[in-house]
């Protein structure tokens, strides 16, 4: 069975055209489970008549935010579906997308190719590139990798510490991959990159980079895409002195929670690994060039792997007895 879980919040204006791109994919049989996350526009109103019109295929809920929630509702929303889940094979997805008909197609073939090849028990993170396009869907960038800067070669552990490669509305898992994602994390940055780091440690993460849907953007984007490594990108976080701290903060506390949730499950190397970052913001800028390049804690550029030795700020975290 396939499920695809979508997360939805005051997503009135663009949930039916994604609805409709998910009802239209070439692949028939698969299920989608909505979570609204308290919306107060026309989201809800949406969701039912979608209920209505497609039953069986459609379940939707409200999901009921606790006071933990509140610090990222985002994450705590798909961790939430997550917890509900039920199929073999799951899509992520964001309400304001355009699939393409053919992406489940496209991604189910090489889930399949996946499994035969590292088998049905490894947990298998797959991603695709997308589309960039507007808010009317006119195309910005024919492709969201090139124009974030991502390789499609950061699978491992320590590159995905450093930056998350994984936009969530490209992601597919499989049952494997579930099975680890059933506890809602402590702390997380965002659900797509703790899954990433999942899916490194205990599984594959595997990158097409075919674009198999448009990545809408436009200024209700929690995160939005944005031209990674571009001079205008690294001013603009030149002047957001306090975003990036609050950033590292939310990024080593994540990397602190997933060393805390899988302690005794890890490898001797992957604690090692987490052990080493989760101490960088106690280092001086020597000590962190030095962990950095010994860990490959490298990000899409140069020049921004050696900015982490100066920017990131001291004691930015207090981490949770992980040192």
């Amino acid at each position: 069975m396939i499920t695809v879980l979508l997360a939805a919040y005051q997503g009135e204006r663009y949930l039916a055209e994604q609805l409709d791109s998910i009802l239209s994919q070439t692949v028939r049989d698969l299920q989608i489970l909505i979570s609204d996350d308290g919306s107060t526009d026309g989201t809800w109103a949406v969701i039912e008549d979608y209920v209505c019109r497609y039953p069986g295929r459609i379940q939707a809920v409200c999901h009921q935010k606790t006071e933990k929630d509140k610090e990222n509702p985002a994450a705590a929303n798909f961790f939430w579906l997550l917890s509900q889940a039920e199929g073999d094979y799951l899509f992520l997805s964001d309400q304001d997308d355009v699939w393409k008909p053919d992406k489940v197609e496209c991604m189910m073939e090489m889930m399949k190719t996946m499994e035969s090849r590292f088998g049905k028990e490894t947990p298998l993170l797959l991603y695709s590139d997308a589309v960039v396009a507007d808010s009317r869907l006119r195309e910005i960038a024919p492709s969201f990798f090139n124009y974030q800067n991502i390789s499609g070669k950061q699978a491992s552990l320590s590159r995905i510490l450093v930056e998350n490669p994984v936009t969530g509305g490209a992601s597919m898992i499989n049952q494997a991959l579930l099975a680890c994602l059933k506890q809602m994390p402590e702390h997380c940055f965002m659900h797509d990159w703790w899954i990433a780091l999942t899916a490194a440690c205990f599984g594959k993460v595997i990158c097409m980079k075919k674009p198999l849907y448009l990545y809408r953007q436009h200024e209700a984007n929690t995160l939005g895409a944005k031209k990674s490594g571009s001079p205008k990108e690294l001013k603009k976080r030149v002047c957001q002195g306090e975003q990036v701290k609050e950033n590292y903060r939310r990024m080593f506390l994540q990397a602190s929670s997933f060393l805390e949730q899988f302690r005794g499950k890890l490898t001797m190397q992957q604690e090692e690994t987490l052990q080493a970052f989760v101490s960088l913001p106690e280092r001086n800028p020597i000590g962190r060039f030095m962990t950095i390049f010994r860990y490959h804690f490298y990000k899409s550029s140069k020049i921004q792997t050696l900015a982490q030795c100066f920017t990131i700020p001291k004691g930015c975290v207090t981490l949770e007895k992980t040192v």
